[in-house]
């Protein structure tokens, strides 16, 4: 069995535990609790039947709406899954189980019909590899995220990631960057209070297609989507750290070339049209940003370039636009954030030191606040 069908083995016998026993009754709780045992039982059939005359009974039950998610799952339709196991969320925000499920769906896509095995991903940096372990374990030590009422919630995405490692440069990979920097923003900001929620759309070395991290931002209903990145551009004005919103056209010759080489790796993961579960995030990823959050980005951007200034540990290149289709995708106001370029050799050292990596994440923990407080601050009017 390999480790992707091991962890949802696991995460089935979670589900497993978190239901009582079966007994007969006309309530949905009662049905939902046949369902489990026939669902522990191996009768997806008649678990699905149980569950559809539950869900009738009560729409907005959080349990049945989970033991639907399990039951389409193990049925192999992984986006009818993930439909129920977010509807779970919606309803009760506290539902961590059916959170990981619909997190473990989209960052570990279940394997092609035809039985093809997928390459492992290339070789990564042992140190960056142990720096974002050593960030993840410090972060989840903090405690359960914020509630989902009332904070300002921001959904940080580390670019790239599992088969798509990113731009290399100076020893270095643009997904281990992404990744270490996006961690430490998270833990800047945990230490915020409560008036900011934070949610990330990967926390290890994962493959993570475009449609799907552009679909979490609407998953975690988030305020905010700030997707890190660090790439590698042939243009020799390219460094610094940059701050992009969506635009049909570039604002400039260096947005330009950044949006075409993100795109590049955004398109290099479509999953093919075999795939089980490829249409898992769609429906939320083709919702494609209206003119509202693209002006709520653009002001957020502009917000946020100016904030990370101070202290930063490289110049700011300002705000700027262009045509970056996870921008485009992704459900909620979205910044992509150039953190330096790995094509200027003045910010591939910066970003090789983790000290320099840590004042990166407090600059942009400081952009992230204000851009929070710009947006509540339009909201409100």
């Amino acid at each position: 069995m390999s480790c992707r069908m091991a962890a949802f083995s696991c995460l089935f016998l979670s589900c497993c535990l978190a239901f009582a026993a079966p007994a007969r009754a006309e309530s949905a709780d009662e049905l939902a609790r046949e369902a489990q045992a026939a669902l522990t039982g191996g009768e997806t059939d008649a678990a699905l039947a149980l569950l559809k005359e539950a869900q009738g009974k009560d729409p907005r039950n959080d349990r049945v709406q989970a033991l639907l998610g399990r039951a389409w799952l193990q049925r192999g339709d992984a986006r009818e899954a993930l439909a129920h196991f977010t509807m779970a969320v919606r309803i009760n925000p506290e539902d961590t189980l059916s959170r990981i499920m619909a997190e473990t769906i989209g960052q570990f896509p279940l394997p092609a019909r035809d039985g093809k095995s997928v390459a492992p991903p290339p070789g990564r940096s042992r140190t960056l590899s142990a720096d974002a372990r050593a960030e993840r374990e410090a972060l989840l030590a903090k405690g359960p995220r914020a509630g989902r009422e009332g904070p300002f919630r921001v959904c940080i995405d580390a670019g790239h990631g599992g088969l798509d490692p990113g731009a290399p440069g100076a020893g270095l990979r643009e997904a281990d960057v992404a990744l270490d920097i996006a961690l430490r923003l998270a833990r800047v900001l945990s230490t915020k209070g409560d008036d900011v929620s934070v949610t990330l759309t990967r926390t290890a070395d994962v493959t993570l297609p475009g449609w799907a991290r552009a679909a979490l931002a609407g998953f975690y209903d988030a305020d905010l989507f700030v997707s890190i990145h660090a790439a590698r551009v042939p243009e020799p004005a390219a460094s610094g750290l940059a701050f992009y919103a969506f635009a049909r056209e570039p604002s400039d010759a260096v947005a330009g070339a950044a949006s075409r080489v993100e795109n590049a790796a955004h398109e290099s993961l479509e999953m093919q049209p075999g795939r089980l579960g490829a249409q898992s995030f769609f429906a939320a990823a083709s919702r494609a940003a209206g003119t509202p959050q693209v002006l709520a980005a653009g002001r957020a951007a502009r917000t946020m370039a100016t904030a990370a200034a101070a202290g930063a540990p490289l110049p700011v290149r300002g705000a700027g636009a262009g045509p970056f289709r996870l921008l485009d995708e992704a459900d909620a106001p979205a910044v992509l954030v150039e953190a330096g370029f790995l094509s200027h050799a003045a910010d591939a050292g910066v970003l090789a030191a983790p000290e320099k990596r840590q004042a990166l994440a407090e600059a942009l923990g400081r952009a992230v606040l204000a851009a929070a407080a710009q947006l509540r601050s339009v909201a409100s009017q």
